[in-house]
C-alpha cells in the first residue's frame, strides 16, 4: 500500500510538472521595440494593453526602446502608447498569439499639423519608471508662452519655477551659479568651455523640448554640478517642411530712420534619401535697436546683430545603424554695450562673438543591445573692444572716459562618450542596466590690455559747496588702479569618467534606481566617486500616483576663467585725500595665486523629494522639496583682509546651500486649452559670496551671504485658450518674484555692511497674447500681438549702490509697458 501511495503521488506531480510548460505554451509574450518616424529608439514610452475585459497590462521601454509583457492571455488587445512630445497612439487593435508574439511600432514626434486632427500626449502625466525630479518645456509650450523676447530661448525657459534669470540675464537652476549646470545639446555639453554658462544661440522653433532636472539624475551625466539642462532638436524626416517667422523687417524712426527690432526665423527640412537619409537647418538672425532717452541726441543708441544655423542630419546605414551629425554656428556683433542712463557711450564697448559646434554620434544595435558612441568639438571666441585708450573714471552716479580693458577671449572642448544607455534582464523584476564613459579636453586664452581706472568723490576735496567732481583733478580722485605684469593667461584642463547604472523595477509598486560614477580631473589631480540612489513608489500600481526620494554625489564643473585669474595681472591701488595726497600705505598690490597644496574638486550633495498626484485624468499635482549642500567650492580669499592689497588665494572652502519647496499644478481642459502654476519657497546662500577680479577688488574678507540671484518667494503661472471671436487664441504668462539683492560700496568701491544686504523691489510682469490663425492663397499663417508688462510696473534692474552718491539708492531700468508683433508661416491648409 505504502508503494502504491508513493507511486501514485510521484505520477500526480509529474502530471502536474508536464502541465506547466502547456500552460506556459498557452499564455502569450509580447515583446516590442517603439521606433520614432526615423527608426530611432524612443526610451520611456508608457504602453498599456487593454483585453476585452478591460484587464490593463502596463509597460514602459528601456533605453533601447524595448518593451516585453510577460504571460499575457492571447486575444484581441488595445494599445496605447504616449510619451510628452509625441502624438499620442491609442485603441489600436492588436492580436496576440499563444507564445512570442514581436512588433515594431512607430511613435511620431509632435508637429503643428493643418491636414489633420491628430491628439498629443499630454503633459500632465506621470512617468512610473522615472526617479528624476525633471520639468520639460514642449515645443508647444516655448511657442505658445508670451514671454517678453520670444525669439530668446533663455526667456522661454523662465517659465519653469525651477529657473531664474538674474539682472545680468544669466540663467540660474534651482538657485546655483550659471556655470554649475550641464547644459547639453542633444546629448553633447554646450555650456560655455570657459565658464560653463549657456551663451550659445540657435533658432528657437528648432527647439523640440528643453528639460531640466534638479534631483536624483541619472549617473550617466558627467559633470551635472546642481542641474542638467537638455536642449532636443529635429533630424527632419520624409516630409518636406517650411517654416518662418518674423520675415519681414521693422522700422525705427527714433533718432533718425534705422531698421528696427527684427527678429527672422527660418527652418527647412526633409528627405536627402527618403526612408534613409534626412536633413533640418534652422537659421535666426536677431537684429536689436535701442534708444537711451537719458543721453544726448546722436549718443544715445545702441545696436546688436547676430546669427545663427543649426544643422541636423541623420542617415541609417542600416536599420540597426543610425549616425547622427549636428553643426552649429553663431557670429553676433554688439555696438555700444553697457549703454545706459549713468553711462554714456565712450564708457561702452564693441563686443564680437564666435561659436561652432559640431558633433556626430553612431547608434548600433548588437542583439538586443544599444551602443551610443559620439565626439564633438566646441570653439569660441570673444572679443571686447572699448571706444578709446583714455582712463576709466568711477562716478558716484555712473561713470566717464573709456572702458578700461580690451580683451580677447578664446576656449574650446573636445569630447568624446561611449555607452549602453539601456539593456533590459528579468531577475526578481525588470532591470535596466546602464554603463558608459566620457573624457574631454578644455583649454582657455586670454589676451588682455588694461588702461588706468579712477575713482571720483561727488564734490571736490569733498564739500558740497564745492562744484561736483566730473574730471580727475586733485580734491576729486580718491583712487586709481593700474595693472602690471603680463596679461595672457592659458589654462587647460582633461576630464574622464565612468559610470554604471540599474533601474530596478521589482514590482508595480516599487522602482529602485542605484548608480555609480567615478571621475577624474586633471587640474585637481584627484577622482571622486559619485554613488546615486533613488526610488519611486506607486501607491496603486499605476500611473496616477507616485512618490519619490533620492539622494546623490555629483560632480561640479571648473570655471576655467576663475582658475585663469591666477595668471593674469596684478593690479596697483593708490588712494588720495581731499587734498590729493597719497594716502599711505598707498601704492598697494594685489594678486591672485594658487595654493601650494593641491585643490579638491568641488562637489555637490543633492536629497530630493516629491510627490505627484493625478486628478480626473486631466490635473496634475506636483510636490517638491530639493536640499543641496556644496562643498570645496573654488573661491578668492582675501590673506589680509583688515588692510588693502596682498594676495587673494584660490582656496575650495566655499560651502552652497540651496532648499526650495515647490508646489505645481497643470490642468489640460482640451488639446486646445490648459493652465500651469507653480510656486516656489526656496533660499540660494552661501558662505563666500564675493568674487574679486581685476578692476572690481574688494579688500575684505569673504562673507555670508545670500546669493545674488536669491528670491525667496516666486509665482509663474501661464495658458492659453481659444476665444469665440474670431478664433483668436488668448494666451498670458505671469512671473512674481522677491527682488534680487544687492551690495552697497562708497567712494572707494569698496563693501559697506555686509554683502547683498539690500535688495531691489519685488518684481511682477503680466503678458498677454492674441493669435490669429488665417488662409492666405492656400497656405496657413499666424500673426500675434502681445503685451508685454501689461500692468506698466516698473521692474528696475539697475540702481546706484554707492552710498556717498546724492541719489543712492535710485532704481532705473527694466522693461516697461511694450507691445510686440510676431508672424509665422506655418504651412499648407
Amino acid at each position: 500500500m505504502r508503494i502504491a501511495r508513493l507511486f501514485t503521488s510521484l505520477f500526480a506531480g509529474l502530471m502536474v510538472l508536464a502541465s506547466l510548460p502547456a500552460r506556459a505554451a498557452d499564455l502569450a509574450v509580447c515583446s516590442a521595440i517603439i521606433l520614432d518616424e526615423n527608426n530611432v529608439p524612443v526610451p520611456a514610452a508608457q504602453i498599456k494593453l487593454e483585453d476585452a475585459s478591460a484587464h490593463v497590462f502596463r509597460a514602459e521601454t528601456d533605453g533601447a526602446g524595448r518593451f516585453t509583457l510577460k504571460n499575457l492571455p492571447p486575444g484581441d488587445y488595445k494599445l496605447e502608447i504616449r510619451k510628452e512630445g509625441f502624438f499620442l497612439v491609442t485603441n489600436r487593435p492588436i492580436a496576440l498569439q499563444p507564445g512570442p508574439n514581436e512588433f515594431s511600432l512607430i511613435l511620431n514626434h509632435a508637429e503643428e499639423l493643418h491636414e489633420q486632427v491628430q491628439v498629443t500626449a499630454p503633459a500632465n502625466q506621470i512617468d512610473p519608471q522615472d526617479t528624476a525630479e525633471r520639468d520639460t518645456l514642449t515645443a508647444r509650450d516655448i511657442r505658445d508662452i508670451p514671454v517678453p523676447s520670444p525669439h530668446v530661448l533663455a526667456e522661454s525657459l523662465v517659465a519653469l519655477p525651477e529657473i531664474t534669470q538674474d539682472n545680468a540675464n544669466n540663467l540660474h537652476i534651482a538657485g546655483a551659479r550659471s556655470g554649475e549646470t550641464q547644459y547639453l545639446l542633444d546629448g553633447f555639453e554646450i555650456g560655455d568651455p570657459v565658464n560653463g554658462q549657456l551663451t550659445t544661440r540657435f533658432n528657437v522653433d528648432a527647439t523640440r523640448a528643453a528639460e531640466v532636472q534638479t534631483g536624483n539624475f541619472s549617473a550617466g551625466y558627467a559633470h551635472a554640478g546642481t542641474s542638467i539642462l537638455s536642449l532636443e532638436t529635429p533630424d527632419g524626416d520624409d516630409r518636406w517642411r517650411f517654416g518662418t517667422t518674423n520675415p519681414f523687417p521693422g522700422i525705427n524712426v527714433q533718432e533718425g530712420v534705422h531698421l528696427g527690432n527684427w527678429y527672422p526665423r527660418f527652418t527647412f527640412s526633409g528627405p536627402l534619401q527618403r526612408g534613409r537619409f534626412w536633413f533640418s537647418d534652422s537659421i535666426s538672425i536677431q537684429h536689436t535697436f535701442a534708444v537711451v532717452k537719458q543721453q544726448p541726441a546722436g549718443a544715445n543708441t545702441w545696436e546688436n546683430w547676430s546669427g545663427d544655423n543649426l544643422l541636423r542630419l541623420e542617415y541609417n546605414i542600416t536599420p540597426k545603424h543610425i549616425l547622427h551629425a549636428t553643426l552649429l554656428y553663431n557670429r553676433a556683433r554688439y555696438t555700444n554695450i553697457g549703454l545706459d542712463a549713468l553711462d554714456p557711450v565712450s564708457t561702452t564697448v564693441t563686443g564680437n562673438q564666435q561659436r561652432f559646434f559640431a558633433a556626430a554620434k553612431d547608434q548600433v544595435w548588437l542583439a538586443d543591445t544599444l551602443f551610443d558612441f559620439g565626439i564633438a568639438a566646441d570653439t569660441g571666441t570673444l572679443d571686447y573692444i572699448p571706444q578709446g585708450t583714455e582712463s576709466f573714471v568711477l562716478l558716484v552716479n555712473g561713470s566717464t572716459g573709456n572702458y578700461f580693458q580690451r580683451l580677447h577671449q578664446r576656449g574650446r572642448r573636445l569630447q568624446a562618450l561611449a555607452g549602453m544607455p539601456a539593456a533590459t534582464r528579468h531577475w526578481h523584476g525588470t532591470h535596466q542596466l546602464a554603463a558608459g564613459t566620457n573624457v574631454a579636453a578644455l583649454t582657455y586664452s586670454l589676451a588682455a590690455d588694461r588702461t588706468e581706472i579712477q575713482a571720483l568723490q561727488a564734490f571736490e576735496g569733498g564739500v558740497s559747496t564745492n562744484p561736483a567732481c566730473t574730471a580727475p583733478i586733485p580734491g576729486c580722485v580718491v583712487r586709481t588702479s593700474t595693472f602690471t605684469g603680463p596679461a595672457a593667461p592659458e589654462v587647460s584642463n582633461t576630464q574622464a569618467g565612468a559610470y554604471v547604472q540599474d533601474t530596478w523595477s521589482l514590482s508595480k509598486f516599487l522602482v529602485l534606481q542605484a548608480g555609480l560614477r567615478t571621475d577624474w580631473d586633471r587640474f585637481t589631480q584627484s577622482a571622486m566617486a559619485g554613488p546615486r540612489l533613488s526610488a519611486n513608489l506607486l501607491p496603486f500600481g499605476d500611473d496616477t500616483s507616485k512618490i519619490t526620494a533620492g539622494w546623490g554625489i555629483y560632480n561640479a564643473p571648473l570655471n576655467l576663467s576663475l582658475i585663469g585669474q591666477t595668471l593674469d595681472q596684478r593690479q596697483i591701488d593708490t588712494f588720495y585725500d581731499n587734498a590729493g595726497n597719497t594716502v599711505a600705505p598707498s601704492p598697494v598690490v594685489s594678486q591672485f595665486a594658487l595654493p601650494v597644496a593641491g585643490l579638491e574638486q568641488p562637489r555637490f550633495n543633492i536629497s530630493s523629494a516629491g510627490w505627484q498626484q493625478k486628478f480626473a485624468h486631466s490635473t496634475l499635482l506636483t510636490l517638491s522639496l530639493l536640499a543641496r549642500n556644496g562643498y570645496h567650492g573654488f573661491a578668492y580669499v582675501d590673506q589680509q583682509p583688515s588692510q588693502p592689497g596682498g594676495t587673494f588665494l584660490l582656496e575650495d572652502t566655499r560651502k552652497d546651500r540651496y532648499r526650495s519647496a515647490t508646489a505645481t499644478v497643470r490642468h489640460v481642459f482640451s488639446e486646445s486649452t490648459e493652465i500651469y502654476a507653480a510656486y516656489t519657497r526656496s533660499v540660494a546662500h552661501s558662505n563666500e559670496v564675493l568674487n574679486p577680479a581685476l578692476g572690481s577688488i574688494f579688500y575684505a574678507a569673504q562673507q555670508s551671504a545670500p546669493e545674488a540671484w536669491d528670491a525667496p518667494n516666486r509665482i509663474v503661472t501661464w495658458g492659453w485658450a481659444p476665444t469665440h471671436i474670431w478664433g483668436i487664441q488668448l494666451s498670458y504668462f505671469l512671473e512674481y518674484r522677491t527682488g534680487y539683492p544687492y551690495s552697497i560700496v562708497n567712494l572707494e568701491q569698496q563693501l559697506v555692511g555686509p554683502a547683498n544686504s539690500a535688495r531691489f523691489p519685488a518684481y511682477a510682469s503680466l503678458n498677454i497674447g492674441l493669435e490669429k490663425k488665417f488662409g492666405f492663397r492656400g497656405y496657413l499663417w499666424g500673426v500675434r500681438v502681445e503685451a508685454v508688462n501689461i500692468l506698466d510696473r516698473q521692474n528696475p534692474n539697475t540702481v546706484v549702490n554707492n552710498i556717498d552718491a546724492p541719489n543712492f539708492g535710485a532704481f532705473s531700468g527694466g522693461q516697461g509697458l511694450a507691445f510686440t508683433l510676431r508672424v509665422r508661416f506655418i504651412g499648407r491648409k
